[in-house]
């Protein structure tokens, strides 16, 4: 006898929903925090200071989120997070409106901020299967609606910002922001209960401690070979690609294009492209992207190709192109994965894993960007294109070899492959060894 569900979409809806504004807010915080501090004290070293605040907690926070998700429920986690940073974001132009704030109580309510963010993000991404089992859609199409957010955000919410900001003043901004989060924890309030997951131990039974919960999340991407590969390469393509926004494309309009405000044009070109790509992925992944590796590796070629095709140092137009085939190629990557970690982890895993995954990518970010900035400033900026473009084709020489992430070829378990043949009963490559 086959036991039949009720479809239920709203707590999917709301779910992307909140996802949306937490994105939009945290873009908006991008322009705003330093607009706001050169506001009040006109020091780009201030402003610096700040920047550095707001992104420093983003690695131990990630770990510490997933746990904290996984202990007290994701619908939990995902409220008091986005209520706690929206707080901590309305009380900066609060206070410096009333008693007065100093730039230490300034770094630490923005650093608190996105202390309390990072676990909101790990809460929804653990949300989104169950939410998705509800609303009864391919997991493919919920996952990219679900990141489609934060390629929206980075095209909508920085000019949205600027825009307010110069119309108003930044510190409206930052009560903007602080009311997207007080709104995502009402959407997040609004996905209802969700069932948890069977075996789940009860919370009368004692815990291990937060530091071996925080290593199990990595000790089961390690354990799991296809996640352990598969989040390699996404933390080498961090390192190699989080830089081409703040430092590559200015330095490249600079002093190649040698106008300084087609850097504009690049990033809406990279942002459009990553919408674009972003969207297209759940009706394309039914067919022709239906073979997940293929399209892994397929989207991180095309990357490389464009980022090689960079150092030949081709004009405005076909860098306009470049810009936005990057952007494409990058718009699938994020929903794939996400595919890839809830098929292949316990759903009483899913926060400490995530928390795992999100701190690895952060920790690569920053050390790619100063890399950058180094290398470009120590051989310019062509042989630096060039040779971050050597490392990618090693990288994609690693995806084509890489028995863990040919795997991925195969249809997810209970989908039939386009032509029609039955899918394995096991891939071994998502099975966690012992």
């Amino acid at each position: 006898m086959t036991v039949t569900t009720t479809r239920d979409r709203r707590p999917l809806t709301a779910l992307v929903a909140a996802n949306y504004l937490s994105w939009i807010g945290n873009t908006m915080t991008l322009v705003a925090v330093p607009l706001y501090v050169l506001d009040i004290s006109g020091s780009a070293t201030h402003a610096g200071a700040a920047g550095f605040a707001n992104a420093l907690p983003m690695i131990i926070a990630g770990l510490a989120g997933g746990v904290i998700t996984d202990r007290i429920g994701a619908r939990r986690t995902g409220v008091a997070a986005d209520l706690a940073a929206g707080a901590c974001m309305a009380a900066v132009p609060l206070l410096h409106g009333t008693v007065g704030l100093a730039l230490p109580a300034l770094l630490a309510l923005l650093f608190l901020r996105t202390l309390a963010d990072a676990p909101g993000a790990a809460a929804r991404l653990a949300l989104l299967p169950q939410v998705t089992a509800l609303a009864q859609v391919r997991p493919e199409t919920a996952s990219s609606l679900f990141h489609s957010a934060q390629r929206v955000a980075f095209v909508v919410g920085p000019p949205a910002a600027a825009l307010m900001a110069a119309a108003t003043s930044p510190a409206a901004v930052l009560y903007v922001d602080a009311a997207t989060f007080l709104v995502s924890a009402l959407f997040i309030l609004a996905t209802g209960r969700t069932p948890t997951a069977a075996g789940k131990p009860s919370d009368a039974a004692p815990k291990p401690r937060i530091l071996t919960e925080v290593a199990d999340g990595a000790r089961h991407i390690l354990r799991t070979p296809v996640l352990g590969a598969i989040i390699s390469v996404v933390v080498c393509t961090n390192f190699l690609d989080d830089a081409l926004t703040p430092v590559v494309l200015p330095v490249y309009s600079r002093e190649i294009l040698h106008d300084a405000d087609a850097v504009g044009w690049l990033l809406a070109a990279n942002g459009v492209g990553a919408v674009v790509g972003s969207f297209a992925y759940a009706p394309a992944s039914r067919r022709l992207l239906a073979n997940r590796w293929m399209t892994f590796v397929g989207c991180f070629a095309l990357i490389c190709v464009a980022r090689l095709a960079m150092v030949a140092g081709p004009g405005l137009w076909p860098m306009l192109a470049v810009s936005f085939a990057i952007g494409l190629a990058s718009g699938p990557i994020n929903p794939l994965v996400t595919g890839v970690v809830e098929r292949s982890t316990p759903p009483d895993m899913l926060g400490r894993v995530w928390g795992a995954v999100m701190a690895m990518a952060f920790a690569a970010a920053p050390v790619g960007i100063f890399a950058t900035g180094w290398l470009t400033e120590a051989l310019g900026l062509r042989p630096t294109l060039a040779i971050f473009g050597g490392l990618y084709v090693f990288l994609i020489c690693y995806a084509l070899a890489s028995r863990p992430l040919r795997a991925l070829a195969a249809p997810p378990e209970g989908e039939h492959p386009p032509n029609g043949e039955e899918p394995s009963e096991k891939n071994p490559a998502t099975t966690p060894t012992t």
